[in-house]
């Protein structure tokens, strides 16, 4: 067999075969949507807080992973007086992409955080499952995931360097 390149105008060929072969999933013009517009299948959202509408203070960028029924934190960032602060300044952030992920039928709220402060970072991981049930960590981002429901549900290893991690968090809505 080949590889070819998905263009738009091998799109309708593909479509063909994702309906033909798994319909339950797909018709036609779902298929054809996924493969030609991501805004099918990952939709951006996001909020900002402030005193005013033309003062943010802190904000939240999620992804609809419409396909897999979640939102996930993109990125976010919180103005305490001059000082980035991360997502325990942005509580009512949270609640507000929870609330909409919600009403939209998602069922999860994933996020990650970078393993700098955790028992794990610059060190190989020999076993995923191992380091997760040893994960330790007193950040007070990390905390207050824990604290608002948010588990470990993985690890990626070496996702921003050699021995820097993403611990990956999610939590059921």
């Amino acid at each position: 067999m080949k590889v070819f390149d998905l263009t738009a105008d091998s799109i309708p060929a593909v479509a063909q075969l994702m309906c033909r072969i798994k319909a339950d999933w797909w018709d036609y013009e779902g298929a054809i949507g996924q493969l030609s517009d991501i805004n099918e299948s990952i939709k951006t959202v996001g909020w900002y807080l402030g005193d005013d509408v033309q003062h943010p203070k802190g904000w939240i960028l999620c992804r609809e992973l419409v396909g897999y029924r979640a939102i996930d934190l993109e990125c976010s960032g919180f103005d305490d007086n001059g000082t980035f602060k991360l997502e325990h300044k942005l509580g009512q952030l949270f609640q507000v992409a929870q609330d909409y992920a919600r009403k939209k039928g998602y069922l999860t709220f994933r996020s990650g955080i970078s393993s700098i402060g955790f028992n794990i970072h610059g060190k190989e991981i020999q076993s995923i499952p191992d380091a997760i049930q040893s994960l330790s960590c007193e950040r007070i981002d990390y905390c207050w995931y824990l604290e608002n429901g948010f588990r470990v549900i993985g690890i990626q290893p070496n996702a921003y360097e050699k021995g820097f991690h993403l611990i990956m968090l999610g939590k059921e809505i």
